[in-house]
C-alpha cells in the first residue's frame, strides 16, 4: 500500500488524522497527525448551551435629551451685549483673544461659533448661548382624533 502523505510504498498503513483529514500514512508520517484513539469523529461543540437567565436591560438614556442647542439669534445676542458694555469689535477681540473678523461673522450669523469660542464669549459678555433643555408638551382636551401634532415634541419659548 502507498502512504497518502509522502507516497512511499509500505506494508503497514496507519490510520491518522492530519489537519482534520483522515489519512492512511506510514509510520514516519504518522507523527504529523493524531491516532484514532486521540480524536473523536464527532465535532466539538464550539458554543456552550448554558441557559443563563438574561437580566432585564435598563432603558438607555437618549443622548439628544440633554443636548444643548444654540439660541437661534446668537449673533444679535452677542452684538447687543457688546453694545451694552460700550465695547467696539476691536476692544472685544483684544479682551477675548478672538479675531475681530470672526466676531463680526458671529454677530451677523454667518458662522456658528465653535464651543471653545462660545465659552469665551459667554464669560466675557455675561450671556448664555444655549437654550434651556425643558420641553413642554401641549395637549388638547378635545375629543377629536389624533393628529400628527399630537406626536411631535413642541418647544415653548419662555
Amino acid at each position: 500500500m502507498q502512504c497518502e502523505l509522502c507516497g512511499k510504498e509500505v506494508k503497514n498503513i496507519i490510520k491518522t488524522r492530519v489537519e482534520g483529514v483522515e489519512m492512511n500514512v506510514c509510520e514516519a508520517c504518522a507523527k504529523f497527525g493524531m491516532s484514532p484513539k486521540g480524536y473523536s469523529r464527532k465535532p466539538r461543540a464550539v458554543f456552550k448551551n448554558e441557559t443563563k437567565q438574561k437580566q432585564a436591560k435598563r432603558p438607555r438614556k437618549d443622548m439628544f435629551d440633554n443636548l444643548k442647542t444654540l439660541v437661534e439669534d446668537y449673533g444679535s445676542l452677542v452684538k447687543e451685549s457688546r453694545e451694552k458694555k460700550n465695547m467696539t469689535l476691536e476692544e472685544l477681540s483684544r479682551a477675548v483673544g478672538i479675531k475681530e473678523s470672526l466676531i463680526h461673522k458671529i454677530e451677523r450669523n454667518e458662522i456658528e461659533p465653535e464651543e471653545k469660542y462660545v465659552k469665551i464669549l459667554e464669560k466675557a459678555l455675561g450671556i448664555s448661548f444655549y437654550e434651556e433643555g425643558d420641553l413642554n408638551y401641549e395637549t388638547s382636551n378635545e375629543d377629536s382624533e389624533f393628529t400628527l401634532g399630537d406626536f411631535i415634541k413642541v418647544k415653548k419659548r419662555k
